[in-house]
């Protein structure tokens, strides 16, 4: 898997050789035969990958070998990155007419000191990559034949795949499940003020799904008056999870307590003004995922606080029975899904990889052995089935994933994750498996927007540097859809997809594929040490003792920064590699400092929801910046010169008085522009 993810990075870094050489601004520069020689290059190192990959466990020369390849790609490209900057930048000063004329520049003291510059640092790139192939024969690693994609067609190409993909309307084998867990929630055996109903089963039988059901039920519906859903995954984490019910009723972030016991008073006035002439309201709570109850007794207090009338409940989806026997003492209480038959899981399966195909009668005997493999798992039927479409219909090639490893001994117990990364391994492209594993960026239950999620992957460098980079996303979206590692799709009237989500499983498996370069950093995170300055993406969400540590460890080397705090007040020096800033929730940001304007590589700002009144003057040097996101925002000003900003294609704003007022000049650059009293398409 390592081997795949490092692949993306040294196909960027040949892309962007590319785009460079291509440049005929930049043949100029004479840098045209160090190039070709970092191409040439860059294609014997990939050769070694593969036998890399596979020899790094018994040999841990080279697993230091791949390690120091990947510093040495992601330098190259930040190498080249820094090149193609300054051919943005001459062409923004051209179009402008600002400073001087071209040839002027070509003359400058500055061009030729950038010259000396990118020279000796290609150079030493050069001479790295000379060193890692030199390591790689010492070490007996094999060149093998490089698989080449087939690049998706730009715009005007042909029509791009559609999606197979089982929305909930085609659950099989829940509806007794569903029926049992309302009866014990409408008609609990315990008569507390609140009743909980757990729900236990292992990783991928549909827990989340049950309750999914359960809580959009016409009686649960009828029943409960106020319905609260809150994922708590790996941190139980009381205040969280009361500031998550305060969101449901639109709570301005500002107008959230800090403090637990105002915020179940807040709460209870909320759910006492939703009686609208009712005499008695309850609430249903779904706790998603929960892993630990250690403050279990505490979350209780509060959830009687905020209604002390009597049929309030709650559903608690968990992988642990110690945890259902902690937070429920009674079993029958309890609800544990029952696994799907044989023919259910064939059933699935048969939906997903053949559809109305001629040739299932043929495939079916081999498909239903598949199917009894899948131990009664929804989630490996619904993945092994997208995987099965994608492969060639016929009977060697079923029988190829029918006498797979992954499956073990049919007495032995189903690993979920070893399917799962059976799945991951068959993805078409090392690019999309790198658009995989950064999701490992979100947290758990994320609910994934389409055109942010394809824009953070474009300013990652994973869509290539085409026109066709948005064809790219939406057909690497396509392809992890089909393969079930999204799930719980929402689309529009006009059945365009918006929004999905990842299963706490597949969440997992992103973690592990990412090779932990990812990392979400919350208040009871473990402490940073040095062995994590590998991190390269991360998401912080408090403002903890440990972070002025750890920014300064993992600043240097990062590409992606979400926050919901003012990080550049902790660190000094700037985030030099940011290629992503997304403020999160960040309501107390007031400005942003004059550094930004040095983030040569950034490629994607969201300051939505922040209390940003204005960009720095600098932030017109931005040009390699793609999209520009300000939602939610109640002043905001944009500097002069935003024209500056040519490679601009995503501009997001939901006011009037926020449209820029010299917009006219960016229309020639920008593809997309959302606004929330209008949509439109630049072309």
């Amino acid at each position: 898997m390592a081997e795949a993810l490092l692949g993306a990075v040294v196909k960027e870094v040949g892309a962007k050789v590319i785009s460079i050489a291509a440049d005929q601004i930049s043949l100029a520069w004479g840098f045209k035969k160090q190039l070709k020689d970092l191409g040439e290059k860059l294609r014997m190192i990939e050769a070694f990958l593969q036998d890399a990959e596979e020899k790094q466990t018994e040999n841990t020369s080279v697993k230091v070998w791949l390690e120091r390849l990947e510093d040495d790609a992601y330098e190259a490209v930040d190498v080249l990155d820094e090149f193609a900057y300054e051919i943005l930048r001459r062409k923004a000063e051209i179009r402008n007419q600002i400073r001087r004329k071209v040839l002027d520049f070509l003359s400058s003291k500055n061009f030729i000191l950038f010259r000396l510059k990118m020279a000796n640092k290609i150079k030493d790139i050069l001479t790295l990559l000379d060193d890692l192939k030199n390591l790689a024969s010492q070490y007996g690693l094999q060149q093998r034949a490089i698989a080449h994609i087939t690049p998706v067609p730009a715009y005007g190409g042909p029509k791009m795949e559609t999606i197979s993909y089982r929305g909930d309307s085609n659950i099989i084998g829940r509806k007794r499940d569903v029926s049992k867990v309302v009866n014990l929630l409408v008609n609990p055996k315990d008569k507390q003020v609140v009743s909980v109903v757990p729900i236990v089963g292992m990783a991928g039988l549909g827990k989340t799904t049950l309750a999914k059901l359960v809580y959009d039920d016409l009686n649960v519906k009828m029943h409960f008056n106020v319905k609260f859903w809150v994922c708590v995954s790996d941190q139980f984490d009381v205040k969280r999870i009361l500031k998550e019910m305060l969101e449901h009723f639109a709570v301005d972030q500002i107008s959230i307590p800090q403090n637990k016991n105002a915020m179940v008073e807040k709460l209870k006035q909320k759910i006492e003004g939703a009686k609208e002439g009712k005499d008695q309201i309850k609430y249903l709570l779904v706790l998603d995922d929960v892993r630990d109850v250690k403050k279990w007794e505490d979350l209780k207090l509060c959830l009687k606080g905020i209604s002390t009338n009597g049929g309030n409940g709650v559903i608690l989806t968990t992988r642990k029975e110690d945890v259902a026997s902690t937070v429920q003492a009674l079993p029958d209480q309890w609800h544990q899904p029952e696994k799907l038959e044989d023919e259910e899981c064939w059933s699935i399966i048969k939906e997903c990889a053949l559809g109305d195909s001629p040739r299932s009668h043929e495939l079916a005997p081999i498909g239903k052995e598949i199917a009894k493999q899948c131990q009664g798992v929804p989630l490996v039927a619904n993945v092994i089935g997208g995987l099965m479409r994608k492969i060639e219909l016929s009977p060697s090639a079923w029988r190829e994933i029918q006498t797979n490893g992954v499956w073990g001994s049919p007495e032995g117990v189903l690993e979920v994750e070893s399917v799962l990364k059976l799945s991951f391994n068959h993805l078409s492209s090392p690019s999309l498996k790198k658009c995989f594993a950064y999701c490992a960026m979100f947290p758990k239950d994320y609910c994934f927007e389409k055109e942010e999620l394809i824009q953070l992957w474009m300013a990652e460098g994973f869509l290539g540097s085409s026109m066709a980079m948005v064809a790219n996303g939406n057909k690497y979206l396509n392809e992890l859809l089909s393969n079930s590692l999204f799930q719980d799709v929402k689309k529009d009237t006009c059945g365009n997809i918006l929004t999905f989500k990842m299963h706490d499983s597949v969440h997992d498996l992103s973690l592990s594929v990412s090779k932990f370069d990812a990392l979400i950093f919350r208040e009871n995170s473990t402490p940073i040490t040095n062995e994590c300055s590998h991190i390269r993406h991360l998401n912080v969400g408090c403002d903890g003792e440990s972070l002025p540590r750890m920014l300064t460890i993992v600043a240097p080397k990062l590409y992606s920064l979400f926050t919901e705090i003012d990080v550049f007040k902790k660190l000094s020096k700037s985030f030099a590699r940011l290629r992503v800033l997304k403020f999160v929730g960040a309501k107390y940001i007031l400005e942003l400092p004059d550094s930004l304007g040095e983030l040569k590589h950034l490629r994607y700002l969201d300051i939505s929801g922040t209390s940003i009144k204005a960009l720095p003057k600098s932030s017109t040097k931005l040009y390699h910046l793609q999209t520009l996101r300000l939602l939610g925002l109640v002043r905001f000003t944009f500097p002069d010169g935003l024209e500056n900003l040519i490679s601009l294609k995503h501009l997001y704003f939901d006011s009037q008085e926020l449209q820029p007022n010299n917009i006219g000049n960016l229309s020639s650059n920008i593809t997309r522009i959302f606004c929330g009293f209008r949509k439109g398409t630049f072309n």
